[in-house]
């Protein structure tokens, strides 16, 4: 009769694993602003807004292709610098594998303490002197306190 006594531990245990699997009542703790390779072509300037609050981490990810010679400043300029702090910048490379597809060029920022900044980067050649850029992009973060 040992039958009994594993069915219910069975029971238990699948009950507690579907249990597992329920949204959690926190915020996500990433939240990420994106902007596809189609965006940048089509806009000299795009602008976002994001509010965040404190311990997040702010992903900032825009369209770029490097099959050519443009290619977002990776440090991006931030106006309050003790709002958010640069932890990271890759090129996220393309998820097909046709000749010039684009990727993306990805940042990501700790957020540590309330207020309101600005983040600043240009798409831009990277050959010649002091090439314009075809694109400017501007995010407006507030944080809030938690």
């Amino acid at each position: 009769m040992k039958v009994r006594p594993l069915l219910a531990v069975a029971l238990l245990a699948s009950s507690l694993a579907v249990g597992c699997d329920l949204p959690s009542r926190n915020p996500p703790s990433t939240k990420t602003l994106q902007v596809s390779m189609d965006d940048v072509l089509q806009h000299g300037v795009i602008a976002q807004k994001i509010t965040l609050t404190v311990g997040q981490t702010l992903v900032v990810k825009l369209g770029s292709n490097y099959t050519t010679p443009y290619r977002w400043n990776p440090q991006i300029q931030i106006a309050d610098p003790s709002v958010l702090t640069q932890e990271s910048h890759e090129f996220e490379p393309p998820a097909s594998d046709a000749l010039g597809a684009p990727g993306a060029e990805v940042w990501r920022f700790s957020v540590r303490t309330p207020g309101t900044t600005t983040l600043t980067t240009a798409y831009a050649s990277i050959v010649g002197q002091d090439p314009k850029p075809t694109c400017t992009y501007f995010a407006t973060v507030t944080v809030q306190s938690e």
